[in-house]
């Protein structure tokens, strides 16, 4: 017997060939790009050379993450894709587009989205508040265009935007997601929490890797555009590949995309999305293309800068033309250069001193203390985590601390509370990014302003370099310390003056990859700055101990 056609189910039999496309259109963003002839750029979108885009446009996964060259759409991938929905409905409380700086989202609004509502009445209908650069009335909701820069601090670390808040969406796309802080992007993603679509999507340049759209790929399905040989049927990914899938034909010396198996060369147009680990794609869809499938960039100029990098730094090369996460090995520490500055010795439950103390403020106090085995030469004897003053007290009564370093932001309070109980020296630490030079050591107020990139440079040299560092031998709370130790890492980013700077960013939120022990470190070496040395110490107390005979015969630096 026939199964019953539902009486909700769609016949597009019976419809007009208008109708059926004017249903599909609603449903297919492509279909709707093309049915009414959306132009952009100067001319009529196609999805001819830009093959790889077609999959981006027909997922409907609410979560999606794109690692990507420069210049390959998906800015307007995404807004059409955004517009498409707000047009037919899917969005109806509206959708959140956010950049970097406010400044992009003026740029954004002359260059592209005004001209192409302007182009396409089929977009221009449905728009109104055209005159705002901020925020547009599309269909029955709006779309808001908006900065992920804090505008306020709270509490020296928790970052707040007022343009961020109040703002229900279905929607958001972050777009070049690694050039906005976690906090800021935490933030907005609340803006989807009372709606029943709640669509993320996250779109950028790789940069550091583990952070930013480089985790979350990393976290996803990890699909990757695997292009057919026309010759052997063989199935090659360019990005994986490469350099190897570049080749210079012998006849015209053109350098040609070639298949992994038998060499001839393949095109882009030939290729499919495969997700390399499907079963992740329910929680996460994960896009990686880069410029190397680009028809309009010539791939052997790519390997050009691949083999000679701009300045020898392949920074850009890695993530602008090949869509990877990549840093210099002198930027960032690796778990293993940490491990090995590990010593034999279990940490010590008590020392005679001197010794010295870094303590970072956090929810609890995470604390270093060492002595100065030699000039150059710092022994570290104990790592922890305490709750309390009571206990970094304690612990300075333990160890024998005459120098101590702490964070100074977050507890301002108890942290002045601190300095005046104890006997010994206790200088709060501010960073800064815009001094440069030398520690400055206020005497009176017991404060110290330190630039933030300079004092990690020089702890990243204590481990980097041996003879400098000892740590204690393997065990879970040094466990702990090197993972925190490993994740921040040195990027050149923009200043506020529009040139470039070096500073320290975290690789990902406080919680799920604390560096709080790498800060303790940093207070550490300073405190150090004011501690004597442990073989001064020792001769200091055998002369002390001699008995007066002695002591009128020998000189204690000959001890």
């Amino acid at each position: 017997m026939p199964k019953k056609k539902d009486q909700n189910e769609l016949d597009f039999t019976k419809w007009s060939e208008a109708k059926q496309l004017a249903v599909m259109g609603a449903l297919d963003p492509l279909v709707w790009l093309y049915t009414n002839k959306i132009m952009l750029g100067g001319g009529r979108y196609k999805i001819k050379d830009h093959e790889y885009q077609a999959g981006i446009f027909e997922e409907t996964h609410n979560r999606q993450v794109v690692i990507k060259g420069a210049q390959l759409g998906f800015t307007e991938c995404w807004i059409l894709k955004t517009l498409h929905g707000m047009i037919h409905g899917t969005y109806k409380s509206g959708a959140l587009y956010l950049f970097p700086t406010q400044n992009d989202v003026g740029d954004f609004t002359k260059s592209r989205f005004d001209p192409l509502i302007e182009a396409n009445p089929a977009i221009g209908s449905f728009v109104q508040s055209t005159d705002s650069q901020h925020i547009k009335r599309v269909g029955q909701g709006f779309l808001f265009l908006r900065g992920a820069r804090a505008t306020k601090s709270i509490g020296g670390e928790k970052k707040s935007s007022a343009s961020l808040k109040s703002i229900p969406v279905d929607r958001i796309v972050f777009d070049e997601r690694d050039e906005m802080s976690d906090e800021m992007v935490t933030l907005a993603e609340e803006r989807v929490s009372h709606s029943h679509v709640k669509e993320l999507m996250y779109l950028g340049t790789p940069t550091i890797p583990d952070f930013g759209v480089d985790q979350a790929y990393k976290d996803s399905d990890q699909r990757i555009w695997l292009i057919k040989c026309q010759h052997c049927g063989t199935d090659t990914c360019l990005e994986l590949e490469f350099p190897n899938c570049i080749k210079r034909d012998v006849k015209t010396g053109k350098r040609l995309r070639v298949c992994k198996k038998c060499g001839q060369e393949i095109f882009p147009r030939d290729g499919k999305w495969v997700a390399q680990y499907p079963d992740k794609s329910k929680d996460l869809v994960g896009w990686w293309i880069s410029q190397l499938n680009s028809v309009y960039i010539d791939p052997g100029k790519i390997l050009d800068l691949y083999n000679n990098p701009p300045n020898g730094d392949l920074s850009e090369v890695m993530n602008s033309k090949l869509g990877r996460a990549y840093i210099a090995s002198e930027n960032r520490l690796t778990q293993n250069l940490v491990w090995g500055c590990c010593g034999l010795d279990q940490m010590k439950y008590s020392h005679s001193g001197p010794c010295f103390m870094g303590v970072d403020v956090g929810k609890a106090l995470n604390v270093v203390i060492g002595y100065r085995k030699t000039r150059q030469l710092m022994k570290i004897i104990k790592i922890c985590e305490v709750d309390s003053f009571n206990d970094l007290h304690e612990l300075g009564n333990r160890y024998n601390v005459v120098s101590c370093v702490i964070d100074y932001k977050l507890e301002i309070h108890k942290v002045r509370e601190f300095q005046a109980s104890e006997n010994y020296t206790v200088f709060a630490c501010d960073y800064v990014e815009r001094k440069t030079g030398t520690a400055s050591w206020d005497e009176r107020d017991k404060m110290i302003k330190v630039n933030r990139t300079e004092i990690c440079d020089a702890t990243h040299e204590l481990v980097i370099n041996p003879g400098k560092l000892e740590l204690p031998t393997r065990n879970d709370v040094m466990e702990k310390f090197v993972f925190q130790m490993c994740n921040i890492a040195k990027t050149l980013v923009d200043d506020q003056f529009g040139g470039k700077i070096y500073r320290y960013r975290s690789l990902g939120s406080t919680i799920k990859k604390p560096d709080h022990y790498r800060h303790a470190l940093n207070y550490a070496l300073l405190a150090s700055k004011r501690c004597g040395i442990k073989s001064d110490s020792d001769m200091v107390a055998k002369y002390f101990n001699l008995g007066r005979k002695s002591r009128s015969s020998t000189s204690w630096m000959a001890a």
